[in-house]
């Protein structure tokens, strides 16, 4: 008989197998650039995901696509039916507007990979990732809300409060998947949280590492269908992340040369909230720019509010549709981050509040159609890694994130909340913050050693 030397585990592998095993589940997936930071999701998908995407551009996108992969695919399906026989139309739109910052195309580049990585039978392609973002200019976004308030209308240490409300109706079910999605790019542009849907890289909702919260509004929106033309949520991506690093205080007057150098494809207003009052509103035609922005009038609350509705006003009185708002800011007394979402109600399709304290040093607090719940979190947790705390109900009786705490003695902590009825995958925890499974590797190896003994074996 032939003595053998190889050495093998009573699980009849060989030891050397084990090991690469053990070794490669406790290395980086560096493929793998997404974690899903929360995710409260029905039967049907709807719902809220929170997540992480980081790298190049295109390995960003190559995350998004990876993590809502299906919900992309069944997203696109849904469009071309619900567009019918224009979608080729569309299609051709998408394929002749212009894209930027340029990055974008190297996002959704990375997206079709990602979806077509973990569905290799989906059938879809860069102008249908294309035709998603430029959503903007084929849906009716409806009667939006925005206001901010500064100064001596906010107390310590809260510099600036921003909120927006989207109140679009539900053309689509896709529309029910609230996707807060934090943009993390490795070339030195300017970190930015997007909350939209599946499979969108431009900008219906979105503030970045200034704290500038940037939204559209319908204003005289009708649609210019012309070859070298931007999508409206296109302009608004583009302004959001594309400014150099030179201060907030200069932010607005760059958005507004760039902008003016830029034709849209449908008439808006967009929303430029940097924090401190150092925004303004910008009113932009369809297949021409956007002109001068409305900046905040001292003779109107002191220079220290600004509301947008969907109606025209110089800035000195309150534009129709925002007497609500009018009245809070006459109320005496300073506005909290609490008072300034509760104001704004639930009925919207979805609801963004930003509480800006200093760059990168901001409480976010959202909400979409369909949930009993909201979701409160630290800009800290969506680019670091600590972890959720507790949450406490709603006053309608839902559950919701109470405000966030520090959860491990020093950094923010972020409100997983509790799961409502159906939730599936509730406070998902996919990876570490670097790619690599929960599970140390000593862990793993002392688990080889105690199923998987070695011996030496005969043969």
């Amino acid at each position: 008989m032939r003595r053998s030397n190889k050495w093998t585990t009573t699980l009849g592998a060989p030891l050397w197998t084990l090991l690469l095993v053990v070794v490669g589940y406790a290395t980086p997936v560096q493929a793998q650039n997404y974690e899903i930071l929360d995710q409260r999701l029905d039967t049907s998908r709807n719902g809220y995901t929170v997540l992480r995407v980081w790298g190049s551009h295109y390995e960003m996108g190559f995350g998004l696509g990876s993590a809502l992969a299906e919900d992309i695919d069944s997203g696109v399906s849904e469009v071309r039916a619900y567009t019918g026989s224009d979608y080729a139309s569309l299609r051709d739109l998408a394929a002749s507007s212009l894209w930027l910052p340029l990055e974008v195309e190297e996002e959704i580049n990375g997206i079709v990979a990602g979806v077509q990585t973990e569905l290799p039978g989906a059938s879809i392609d860069v102008l249908d990732i294309k035709v998603a973002n430029a959503a903007s200019d084929w849906l009716y976004l409806g009667g939006c809300r925005s206001h901010a308030c500064w100064g001596s209308r906010v107390q310590s240490p809260t510099l600036s409060l921003a909120t927006r409300r989207l109140d679009l109706s539900t053309y689509l079910e896709q529309l029910l998947h609230h996707v807060l999605c934090a943009w993390d790019p490795d070339d030195g542009s300017a970190r930015w949280v997007n909350l939209s849907w599946p499979a969108i890289v431009n900008v219906i909702t979105a503030v970045n590492a200034h704290g500038t919260l940037v939204s559209l509004h319908d204003f005289n929106s009708d649609v210019t269908q012309a070859p070298g033309l931007i999508t409206r949520s296109g302009a608004a991506r583009y302004v959001l992340t594309a400014m150099a690093s030179q201060s907030v205080a200069d932010h607005l007057t760059w958005a507004e040369q760039e902008l003016a150098d830029l034709d849209l494809l449908t008439g808006t207003f967009i929303n430029y909230y940097a924090p401190e009052g150092l925004g303004g509103v910008f009113t932009c035609v369809s297949g021409g720019p956007c002109g001068a922005a409305r900046t905040p009038q001292s003779d109107y609350f002191d220079g220290e509010v600004l509301i947008t509705t969907n109606t025209q006003t110089a800035g000195h009185t309150v534009p129709a549709g925002g007497e609500f708002m009018h009245d809070y800011y006459v109320e005496p007394g300073t506005k909290s981050l609490s008072d300034h979402f509760d104001l704004m109600g639930t009925d919207g399709l979805h609801l963004l509040s930003v509480d800006y304290r200093g760059e990168e040093d901001m409480t976010l607090r959202f909400h979409g159609r369909g949930r009993s719940d909201f979701i409160e979190i630290e800009w800290a947790y969506l680019f670091g890694d600590t972890q959720p705390d507790g949450g406490v109900p709603l006053p309608d009786g839902g559950t919701g994130p109470d405000a966030a705490t520090p959860s491990d003695g020093g950094d923010p902590g972020v409100d997983a909340g509790l799961p409502g009825p159906g939730d599936e995958n509730a406070g998902c925890g996919c990876a570490t913050a670097d790619g690599t499974p929960p599970i140390p590797l000593w862990f793993a190896v002392v688990m080889v050693m105690v199923f998987g003994f070695v011996r030496r074996r005969r043969r």
